[in-house]
């Protein structure tokens, strides 16, 4: 059954703001407005209405209220100003109140006499250029009337608060093929891990890309994170910063207030757009609500009408299209969740795809149409993946030549980023040919040299095998070096003996297989960085994986693991939360010791049991804190993206404990892990379930690939 939670969701109220001239919503219940936010959400109604995208403003980066100048768009100009505005900032920072200059004495009456030195210093270090977006926003209010009715519909049907449709102006100004410079895509802007939950996300299906599957899935999404953190500001913000950011702002800050938490958080992620986030959400739903006094009447686009008819069995796109007398551009408009390889004839449109059919280009019965394919186009199997393994001193068009494709082919397929950058050991996707039998070609030039340390730093993609041939040295004398066992399981960022001495024996290690293709998709986007400012663009093909550095690849995991709100870290006095799925081994592992050095440290017996939900202290002295909290996250990323490769959320359901049931029985029957069971029910603790008590289960369906 759907989920049984029923809210009442008063109406956002209209309230004339003292310090500005703007109406603007304030909510009682569901979306209340913090005196603090006032002023940021002024600030994005004048982005939203008075600039638009050729011009924008120059202001303090804390302070909302404090707007220096509007600008052209002219990158010059708006330095120059910037600087100046900065050396008269500065002047102020050292005390001068008299004989300034009228454009210091502006200043000075802009921040107020009263503001002391060091602010004025802040200050000068904080002053930052937002773009314009009225325009766009009138361009999202006008795309906008073809995707409402749905929205509206998927809301009304999950009994949510019917002003969460007005989010895509927020995130993509309502357009279906948009990308974000952090990889997000689609209308709702789903990074690929969070996708992957609620949808299917790869280089042959991207639902993120078909505006009216994934309304469900950021309808679900919303949900979950109402349900983890209890209120729909949060739940919102949360959206941007993930509920794993959210829930350790509200560990850190003390408190559920948005007013506070956005004032007092100081998270590393936690910056000016997930800071900025709730406010221009309230702005958005302001000017949506109001867009005839802000803009004048604005025409909003229809909505298409559609036939849509799920697939029996796999077929090729082209034979589709000759089928029903439709064009393959026709076809390929109507599905933009179907990706390059489908259109090329890489691969086939999936069993159980909904293909659409847009009633201007085909007024027949689809049922028939599709029936009248002959049975020897319909297959049981999708197209296996003919692959390829860089080597040194290939690049794409090297490759494109030898396999006679075109490196905008293998661009497409393999959803590249940079067609100028592959790295050795990367596995790509081949284009099929007729008569082809599918192959997995490896390494043949001389093994690459063993770093002079004797270590490799393990990469998403790589298996024990691979990392073997591809240096030269025996699998057995890596399983060896490394206390590895017969199936070589590793994890990304593990760091490898490759020479040495062979060690003494140990326990196997217990990880994740490193099998994951790189994630996300390239960031399209143009101009000044600022939150508000997504540049949408259609869908290109021409977008994929450049390896990242440090840095990136820690933020890619925090991305990757945002829609869970377990506690990961390690805290000051050395003990960690301890999560589902994890035993003894995996920390003995990830610290390099022993598991009974753990049980000793805790004082546990041998069959003493580490219970979730408890807290563990552990001997940092081989690795660092910093160092076990990322191998942690990798584990619990890859076990995460793992299932998701398999399993979608579709909904929710409540569930009242009954007598004699066991919470690991009940999960277990609906195919729920417990580490999903706990983000859903992050208050509960599994070890005292009562008789009565109440919880969520999401119901997960399994999905053919």
């Amino acid at each position: 059954m759907r989920h049984a939670i029923k809210q009442v969701f008063l109406p956002i109220l209209l309230i004339l703001m003292a310090l500005s001239p703007h109406t603007l919503f304030a909510a009682v219940s569901d979306f209340p407005v913090p005196d603090t936010i006032r002023p940021a959400i002024n600030f994005w109604i004048k982005v939203y209405t008075e600039a638009d995208t050729q011009s924008g403003f120059l202001h303090d980066a804390q302070d909302l209220r404090i707007i220096y100048r509007k600008l052209e768009r002219d990158r010059d100009t708006i330095n120059s100003v910037r600087e100046t505005i900065r050396d008269d900032l500065r002047v102020l920072a050292g005390g001068k109140r008299s004989g300034l200059t009228p454009a210091q004495q502006e200043l000075l009456e802009l921040w107020g006499s009263n503001t002391a030195n060091a602010r004025f210093e802040q200050a000068a270090n904080s002053v930052r250029w937002q773009l314009g977006q009225s325009d766009r926003f009138i361009e999202g209010i006008r795309r906008s009337g073809a995707y409402r009715s749905h929205i509206d519909a998927v809301i009304k049907e999950k009994n949510l608060p019917p002003e969460l449709a007005i989010l895509p102006h927020v995130e993509s100004s309502f357009h279906p093929g948009a990308y974000s410079r952090v990889a997000a895509t689609g209308m709702w802007q789903f990074t690929r891990s969070t996708a992957q939950r609620f949808m299917r996300a790869d280089y042959v299906v991207d639902e993120r890309l078909d505006p009216y599957t994934a309304t469900y899935g950021a309808m679900e999404l919303l949900e979950y994170n109402h349900n983890a953190l209890g209120s729909w500001p949060l739940a919102l913000t949360a959206y941007n910063h993930g509920a794993n950011g959210m829930a350790r702002a509200l560990r850190d800050v003390g408190s559920a207030d948005i007013g506070r938490i956005i004032d007092e958080y100081k998270g590393p992620r936690f910056g000016f757009a997930s800071r900025n986030f709730y406010p221009q959400f309230l702005a958005a739903l302001e000017v949506d609500s109001n867009a005839n006094k802000y803009f004048g009447v604005i025409t909003r686009d229809r909505a298409p009408e559609f036939a849509s008819f799920t697939m029996g069995s796999f077929i090729d796109a082209r034979v589709v299209a000759k089928t029903l007398g439709v064009s393959l551009d026709d076809l390929e408009r109507a599905n933009p969740a179907l990706q390059p390889a489908v259109w090329s004839g890489t691969k086939r449109i999936p069993r159980g795809y909904a293909l659409k059919v847009n009633r201007l280009s085909f007024t027949g019965d689809l049922v028939a149409g599709i029936n009248n394919i002959p049975l020897t186009e319909l297959f049981n199997e999708q197209v296996p993946d003919l692959s390829y393994v860089v080597r040194s001193g290939d690049s794409l068009s090297v490759i494109a030549e030898r396999y006679k494709t075109s490196v905008s082919e293998l661009v497409a397929i393999n959803q590249l980023r940079d067609r100028n950058t592959i790295r050795v050991g990367q596995t790509l996707l081949l284009p099929q040919q007729d008569g082809t039998v599918p192959t997995l070609l490896v390494n043949n030039s001389e093994p690459l040299p063993v770093p002079a340390d004797g270590e490799y730093q393990v990469r998403r993609g790589d298996t024990m095998s691979l990392i073997a041939e591809r240096h030269g040295v025996p699998l057995q004398t890596v399983l060896a070096l490394n206390n590895l066992d017969s199936n070589g399981v590793i994890f990304p960022g593990q760091t490898l003996r490759l020479k040495g001495e062979v060690a003494p024996s140990a326990a196997p290690v217990v990880a994740a297989n490193v099998t994951r293709e790189e994630d996300d998709d390239v960031a399209i986007n143009s101009g000044d960085s600022g939150a508000g400012q997504q540049v949408t663009v259609l869908v290109d093909s021409t977008a994929a994986a450049i390896e990242p550095d440090a840095q990136e690849a820690e933020e890619q995991l925090l991305a990757d693991l945002q829609s869970d709100p377990a506690d990961y870290s390690v805290w000051v006095d050395n003990t960690i939360e301890i999560q589902a799925a994890e035993t003894l081994g995996h920390y003995a592992e990830w610290l390099g010791l022993r598991s009974w050095d753990i049980r000793r440290l805790n004082g546990l017996e041998y069959n003493d049991p580490v219970i979730i939900g408890k807290r563990l202290k552990l001997d940092f002295t081989r690795v660092s804190s910093s160092q076990f909290e990322q191998m942690r996250r990798e584990y619990h990323r890859n076990l995460q993206s793992d299932f998701f490769q398999s399993w979608r959320i579709r909904e929710t359901e409540q569930h009242s404990i009954n007598r004699g049931e066991f919470l690991v029985n009940l999960a277990r029957e609906r195919s729920v892990p417990m580490w999903l069971f706990r983000q859903y029910n992050p208050g509960v603790d599994a070890g005292r379930i009562q008789i009565g008590q109440v919880v969520v289960f999401p119901v997960v369906e399994k999905v053919e690939i």
